[in-house]
């Protein structure tokens, strides 16, 4: 009887532990960059936790270039605007570039990078969304190509 029970308790568990990974929604944009269409913002992945957002880096021409990422922390550091609301996430963490304050990257011509961002989660109901370096204001005194998707949109849910 004692096997009936754990056995039971284990599929309960485990339909929960499915059920529960089931809350992440993840929306697949590929939306490029304004200024450079080979910077794309490939997925943001919501759950109760954090939103996530990936990004895809490529080269498509024929000569190197060099990019990094704003440490966490940093007032250049990425943000995520729930346009709504009026709400700013702070980036939690970052990884897939070397960090801005450490050295730079070489994106070889033909090779892709991705840099993934962790957010706080969004408030419920966030459909128009602003991700940038720098809250997405440009530095005139800086040779740094900050990044600014403007207008994301993601489907009501």
């Amino acid at each position: 009887m004692r096997r009936i029970a754990s056995l039971r308790f284990f599929t309960a568990l485990s339909a929960l532990a499915v059920a529960c990974g089931a809350h992440a929604q993840s929306f697949k944009l590929q939306q490029p960059l304004e200024s450079d269409a080979d910077v794309v913002l490939h997925e943001i992945v919501l759950d109760a936790k954090q939103t996530r957002v990936t990004l895809v880096v490529k080269n498509s021409t024929d000569e190197a270039f060099e990019a990094c990422a704003q440490p966490t922390g940093s007032p250049d550091a990425f943000t995520l605007k729930d346009l709504d609301s009026g709400a700013v996430l702070p980036q939690r963490a970052i990884s897939g570039l070397t960090l801005c304050n450490v050295k730079m990257d070489t994106v070889k011509p033909g090779r892709t990078k991705f840099l993934k961002i962790t957010f706080p989660p969004l408030p419920a109901g966030a459909t128009r969304l602003q991700l940038g370096e720098a809250s997405c204001q440009p530095k005139p005194d800086s040779d740094m190509e900050y990044w600014c998707f403007k207008n994301i949109a993601l489907p009501a849910r």
